[in-house]
């Protein structure tokens, strides 16, 4: 069994590279971080005796998705079971006041390279009838987050689009998982920049995350948020006005002084 993972030196998907090396599975990963990455890769190999490759790409760039997917077939000894399409970042803020690059970063890497990899992994799995998807979205994902605006927003795409290509790719025995976890013991929150918010509750470990994601996998589920709360809250906004979710969502995200 080969696994693609992207974002996988931290957080997130460092979790689901362990995970799936203590299954057996060979391992392709991918992230910028070449130190990090070269660390994990050698722990994993002298922990659980899998092959490991690493390929260090900067996935935002417009053509990263040809680039891994070129890079992939040339390395692969064996079809790819599992693309687990992690990478991703945060930008909060009042959207008028966000860096122009960081905007066109995010873009690129959770639309256009996103789609493009499970544009171009997917026929082979149609083809053998098999094969599966983990695309990390998040809970913000499934509303409208002030002071998050395009990080959810961009969210909200791979939901929908998981969804949607799930249910053309199910009758070719192909899984399409979307996995929406909420805050999360990671690094996020200083990559985008967060000082401080009114956010009640706690956080997940990254390895409830993945442990969550990867038993809902093996039960072929399609949409998984992760943890009791999140799950409450996402049934909540459901179910509430509109305003009422935004009126909250931003008392909630505001900066605080």
């Amino acid at each position: 069994m080969l696994a693609l993972i992207t974002g996988a030196s931290r957080g997130i998907g460092e979790s689901y590279a362990r995970q799936l090396a203590a299954r057996g599975y060979a391992l392709h990963l991918v992230a910028r971080d070449a130190g990090r990455l070269a660390r994990l890769a050698g722990d994993l190999r002298t922990r659980h005796g899998v092959a490991v490759e690493e390929i260090v790409l900067d996935l935002a760039q417009a053509d990263a998705a040809e680039q891994l997917y070129v890079e992939v077939r040339r390395r692969r000894t064996a079809p790819v079971d599992l693309v687990i399409n992690n990478a991703g970042f945060g930008l909060y803020g009042e959207f008028a006041d966000q860096p122009m690059p960081k905007i066109q970063d995010m873009l690129g890497l959770h639309l256009v390279t996103f789609t493009k990899l499970f544009r171009l992994f997917l026929p082979e799995m149609r083809e053998r009838r098999c094969g599966a998807f983990i695309n990390v979205s998040s809970v913000a994902g499934l509303m409208p987050l002030p002071y998050l605006s395009l990080y959810a927003a961009t969210k909200a795409f791979m939901v929908s689009l998981g969804d949607s290509v799930g249910c053309e790719a199910a009758k070719y025995g192909v899984v399409v998982q979307t996995c929406c976890p909420g805050r999360t013991e990671t690094d996020f929150h200083e990559t985008a920049g967060v000082k401080a918010y009114r956010a009640p509750g706690g956080e997940q470990t990254a390895d409830d995350v993945v442990a969550e994601s990867l038993a809902a996998l093996d039960r072929g589920r399609s949409l998984v948020i992760t943890g009791r709360r999140n799950r409450v809250l996402a049934g909540l906004q459901r179910i509430l006005p509109r305003r009422a979710v935004l009126w909250a969502a931003e008392r909630v995200l505001r900066p605080v002084p």
